[in-house]
């Protein structure tokens, strides 16, 4: 059996465990390590999907809601849908984590776009890949009802080559 890793451009490994292909579309799950001092994602929800984080090694910063909390190796914390939250690697150490997306949704397909899109976050992917998950993920601090239909003219837009790649 072969590893399916994949490397983001902010230095995260990510080894992929399960995918929404294999498990039905029940789960995608990874371990991954995060480099010192990684800011993480920006603060974002997402309207379908629960995700669990869980240290494996060193601290990981979480924001769930309005809390702000320190996880240590052993801790988890569940961010159900719709709930703001973000993480982060404030130490000078990587830390290891587990992170469980269910129902599987479009993280695994924004981790994949983000990894071949180099230093550039590929707008106009992401954007399509938000699209055909029902808009999924949201941006915290821009309105929703301003959010959806610029997703929707980015992910319509044709690639500057003018190649339309999905």
């Amino acid at each position: 059996m072969s590893i399916d890793r994949i490397d983001l451009p902010t230095g995260e490994a990510l080894t992929v465990l399960r995918t929404g292909v294999s498990t039905g579309g029940a789960a995608f799950e990874i371990e991954a390590t995060l480099p010192p001092g990684l800011a993480g994602p920006p603060a974002h929800r997402h309207r379908f999907e629960s995700e669990t984080f869980t240290v494996l090694d060193g601290e990981l910063r979480v924001r769930v809601g309005r809390e702000r909390r320190l996880l240590g190796p052993g801790e988890m914390v569940t961010v159900p849908p719709g709930v703001v939250h973000a993480f982060a690697n404030p130490t000078d150490h990587p830390v290891r984590i587990r992170t469980c997306e269910t129902p599987a949704g479009p993280l695994e397909e924004q981790f994949r776009a983000l990894a071949d899109a180099g230093r550039i976050p590929p707008l106009r992917r992401l954007a399509r890949i938000n699209v055909a998950h029902d808009l999924s993920f949201v941006l915290h601090g821009v309105p929703e009802a301003l959010q959806r239909p610029l997703w929707r003219i980015l992910a319509a837009l044709p690639e500057p080559s003018g190649k339309d790649t999905q």
